[in-house]
């Protein structure tokens, strides 16, 4: 008999469905449900016996469990829909706090997905195997006929060569131009396809649906549709599959490119194509392992695994915030993590603590409980820490009218030790040489649909030496200019040109533009597939001035430029910034200088976080031996709810009127004359709130900063040597110079 039962089960008896209480007399077995609700619809009496209430969700859907009850011969099912009277708070908040048990004491669990297409995962490994046996006996440059390959191969690779469903993004005639087996290449892109469709389900966007994931066990995933129902196989053969699709895109990679001294063009716009795939899987892969790493803490830790488990904790942190998903009530952000934070709230608790709308109260609450339960200080890589007395280091999410996700949960790291009153012990490195002052405002605003790209530089307008005695003025090119597909890349690449020599003057601008497209991870529409080369940020601009330009000769504050990428040339960007909750904000740069920088938020903290020696670094995410997923980008730096609000960039070293005495120099200096900084550039750089000040009168603050152990630093502060310290910004670089590391406390 199933241990903890729910207090009613949709049951499907004698052809009858019906809504019951299994308590009193107990059943054998019941299964439960992971799915997506879909758009509302006004409540009604749904006609089940038992449900007394009325149901907010849609009859198709309702049908859609029936269907699945009666396919998979399940005779008792656990559904929130209908064995959770969704109108009764208290009934919910009980119910919330007891997902663990259901789900642990469930026989099986079955995943609902709405799908247009049916695929069975079994042939999709065939396939894939099929596909790595190939590229193992033969050689990339190779004919199936000559290549010693058995008959049943060879007539494999020819129907999937001359089937008219062409899966491979490129042009069979120009993949046949490139002697490249187009069987291979269109059952490869056929099989990555229909990986790559499942997981980008609206099911794998939602909160609910990442903890049923993760707490279900012998999960079965069911695909339907109008027509039909069927099951697809089980979540880890899918998770597997994820794996080994990314396995065969490099392998494919290597394959292709590893067997011609010189490749053509063709050649090239087909590895464009399986580069953009390996930076797609790699994301996906590094989304299954989380969610597998996490499985596998539960189920060794039990409902209590969270209260010492701090990597494991961090895993889950990292991996729902790796894909941001949402809910339809702010609130759920929270509770539907409750599931897998098994006790950490009552269901009372749950009710006075984590309802309603104000996500700086429930933000508090969740984290200020999760840290006095561990014993450990759970914070956020944020600017966040209000002027709260105790308890200031928790991180709040600040209310946002827009769509909420769980970004809120990207760079959760643990500060150290919790102490009585609310204190958090640290290890810092203290005493920083220095002070800090402002050189750039950062003010995050909302945007027009696009990715619009907005500089001018502070010399514009002005006049620039042309020779002893003449001048000539500094052209502005404000005017805004559409960018067609095709050359997408070229402009983005002299766009991140700009950025670096703004955001990282003084190093190597050309590594620099690398690194932030890297991270960027841009993704448009070609009408050429040469116009998107493998490695395009190098060879957009080959033969131009911005290929390996010399940042002296460069005179960035004289340059000005705005470019519209409309919707159809910037599709999406990889990077974890730009998602569904940033796509309408954009970031509005002001240097002391008076140089300007409009553009998307993913671009402009992408720029600060690829600046040389950030602690963010090249990889923004990293696996450990156990599956654990440990995040490290800018994505926690500032939150959604920021929007409307101004930082400052800090520097405790370098020279902050660095820019302004350069851009002097660039009019005073011929055209052709080289231009040199006369001063060193800011350096011991940190992110902080618009508030922060340091005057004259605080010559007696003492400044350091917490390292937290590969997701960032924190920057804190104490106005004086017996007060404690707080947190008032983000490091950007890695090292700043500091005379002691010692253990501090933190209000």
């Amino acid at each position: 008999m199933a241990t903890a039962l729910p207090s009613r089960l949709l049951g499907y008896v004698k052809g009858e469905f019906s809504v019951f209480d299994p308590r009193p007399g107990g059943v054998e077995y019941f299964d439960i449900i992971s799915y997506t609700w879909g758009d509302l619809v006004d409540p009604y009496m749904c006609g089940i016996p038992g449900v007394t209430w009325r149901v907010p969700i849609r009859p198709e859907k309702l049908e859609d469990i029936k269907r699945l009850m009666v396919s998979s011969g399940s005779k008792y099912l656990w559904c929130d829909c209908v064995c959770l009277n969704q109108e009764d708070e208290d009934e919910k908040a009980v119910e919330i706090a007891k997902m663990f048990e259901y789900y642990k004491s469930a026989r099986m669990c079955h995943i609902l997905l709405d799908m247009p297409q049916v695929w069975n995962p079994q042939e999709i490994v065939d396939n894939l195997w099929f596909i790595g046996h190939v590229l193992t006996h033969m050689g990339g440059a190779a004919l199936a006929a000559e290549a010693g390959l058995t008959e049943n191969l060879t007539n494999r690779l020819s129907m999937w060569a001359d089937t008219e469903e062409w899966a491979f993004p490129v042009d069979k005639m120009v993949v046949r131009s490139a002697a490249v087996d187009m069987g291979v290449l269109n059952c490869y892109a056929t099989c990555i396809n229909h990986v790559r469709s499942l997981f980008d389900n609206l099911y794998f966007t939602r909160v609910w649906t990442f903890q049923e994931m993760i707490l279900g066990k012998n999960i079965t995933l069911w695909a339907v549709n109008p027509k039909r129902i069927d099951s697809i196989g089980e979540l880890d053969t899918w998770m597997d599959l994820a794996t080994d699709s990314t396995d065969k895109a490099y392998k494919l990679s290597v394959w292709i490119d590893h067997c011609r001294v010189v490749n053509t063009a063709s050649v090239n716009a087909i590895l464009g194509e399986i580069e953009d795939d390996k930076e797609a899987l790699d994301s996906l892969q590094m989304q299954v392992k989380g969610i597998g790493g996490a499985r596998a803490d539960i189920i060794n830790g039990g409902p209590w695994w969270w209260r010492e488990n701090f990597k494991g904790i961090s895993n889950i942190f990292s991996a729902v915030s790796l894909t941001p998903r949402q809910c339809r009530e702010k609130a759920d952000i929270f509770r539907g993590l409750l599931g897998i934070f098994s006790g950490l709230f009552s269901s009372e608790e749950v009710k006075r603590d984590l309802s309603g709308d104000d996500l700086n109260r429930i933000s508090f609450n969740f984290f200020k409980q999760l840290s006095s339960k561990t014993g450990l200080a759970w914070t956020k890589l944020a600017i966040s820490s209000r002027e709260r007395g105790e308890w200031d280091w928790i991180p709040v999410v600040e209310n946002y009218s827009g769509v909420m996700t769980t970004d809120c949960f990207s760079g959760v790291v643990n500060l150290g030790r919790l102490k009585p009153k609310g204190h958090a012990k640290a290890t810092a490195e203290t005493s920083i040489k220095g002070v800090p002052r402002k050189y750039m405002k950062i003010r995050l605003s909302q945007q027009e649909k696009g990715f619009p790209f907005y500089f001018k530089g502070c010399n514009c307008g002005k006049s620039v030496k042309t020779g002893m005695f003449s001048s000539e003025q500094i052209p502005t090119h404000d005017q805004p200019r559409d960018v067609i597909q095709d050359e997408t890349g070229r402009i983005l690449v002299q766009c991140a040109t700009i950025l670096g020599a703004i955001m990282d003057p003084g190093y190597d601008i050309v590594e620099y533009r690398r690194r932030l497209l890297r991270k960027l991870q841009p993704h448009w529409t070609v009408s050429d597939p040469h116009a998107k080369p493998p490695f395009w940020i190098d060879r957009c601009v080959s033969g131009t001035t911005w290929e390996n330009p010399n940042q002296w000769y460069l005179r960035t504050h004289n340059r000005s430029m705005n470019y519209r990428m409309v919707d159809i040339d910037i599709a999406h960007c990889g990077s974890r910034l730009a998602n569904e909750s940033t796509a309408r904000i954009s970031c509005e740069v002001r240097v002391n200088c008076g140089c300007t920088i409009v553009a998307p938020f993913p671009f402009i903290f992408e720029a600060i976080s690829a600046v040389k020696d950030s602690f963010l670094g090249d990889v923004c995410a990293t696996v450990d031996g156990d599956g654990r997923i440990a995040l490290k980008d800018g994505v926690g730096l500032v939150q959604v709810g920021d929007v409307g609000k101004t930082f400052n960039l800090v520097a405790f070293a370098g020279d902050v009127d660095a820019h302004k005495s350069y851009a002097s120099n660039c009019r005073s200096t011929k055209v052709d004359k080289i231009v040199l900084s006369k001063k060193p550039w800011p350096s011991g750089r940190a992110l902080v709130r618009e508030d922060f000040s340091h005057g004259i009168t605080d010559g007696m603050r003492d400044y350091g900063y917490v390292p937290t152990g590969g997701s960032g630093n924190l920057l804190i502060c104490r106005n004086s040597l017996i007060d404690q310290y707080r947190i008032i910004g983000v490091c950007i670089d890695e090292y700043i110079h500091h005379e002691k590391e010692r253990a501090v406390h933190i209000r």
